[in-house]
């Protein structure tokens, strides 16, 4: 069995919006129905959505949308004005039934769902989806690989990542975990909340620092897109929705 955990905690400053992210009308649909269709038509029907910011708004659709679907289930993240994304994705591991395998997505991205559906197919069960980083492309969360296609660092600065210079590719938000990879989460959690006092730290940095090899599976030229800024809520509307494939 495997378990969606869609992080939606945010509260968008950026897009001076006051609705969450993952509500942005995309299409004629919520941006982040398009990662539940995709959930479902890779076969994860359970579900576990982390809401923060507004999170009325998310109770209020999820009740008109998702009315009797009991395999979504709403956690609330009551300190998202404080925390990073981590302190979310431990709550939702918390919440994760026993030896159930878990896929992370961030709930501000579209992205395309044939490629998707291959990355979930794929045999390795820990795993994070990774894309060529385009000309002009900023904001870019670039990753490192070993000899052998592993992660081996993660950075928003394109300067701390080795032999990237030239072809950097960077990871979009979306990560397949094994279960036996969940307690090792939680105490990379507990730890880096305790060594720093703060529960505001980003997930991203936690796939290179526990004792696990993450496989990169590497799609080139993915059509994919983020909703951090009004610019990138421009191309995701403009250029990304036009070209995905919602079948």
């Amino acid at each position: 069995m495997t378990t969606g955990i869609i992080l939606a905690a945010g509260s968008g400053r950026r897009l001076k919006i006051h609705k969450p992210k993952g509500l942005l009308n995309i299409g004629g649909k919520a941006l982040i129905e398009y990662s539940i269709e995709n959930l479902k038509s890779a076969g994860v029907y359970q579900i576990i959505v982390v809401t923060g910011f507004a999170s009325e708004k998310y109770e209020e659709f999820f009740t008109n949308h998702y009315q009797g679907d009991a395999n979504i289930t709403l956690v609330h993240n009551s300190e998202w004005a404080d925390c990073g994304s981590l302190y979310s994705l431990y709550m939702a591991l918390k919440s994760v039934d026993n030896k159930s395998d878990i896929v992370i997505l961030d709930s501000d991205i579209l992205y395309n769902r044939e490629e998707f559906l291959h990355f979930m197919q794929m045999p390795e069960r820990n795993a994070i989806l990774a894309t060529n980083v385009p000309e002009g492309r900023y904001d870019a969360c670039y990753i490192e690989a070993d000899l052998r296609g592993n992660l081996v660092k993660v950075s928003k600065n394109l300067h701390y990542i080795s032999g990237s210079e030239t072809d950097p590719w960077e990871y979009i938000g979306i990560t397949q975990s094994g279960w036996e990879t969940i307690e090792p989460l939680l105490a990379y959690a507990e730890n880096q909340f305790e060594m720093y006092a703060s529960i505001d730290h980003e997930y991203d940095y936690a796939f290179e620092s526990i004792d696990i090899k993450y496989k990169i599976q590497k799609y080139k030229d993915y059509i994919w897109s983020e909703a951090d800024d009004n610019e990138q809520l421009r191309y995701m509307v403009n250029n990304t929705l036009p070209k995905i494939s919602l079948f």
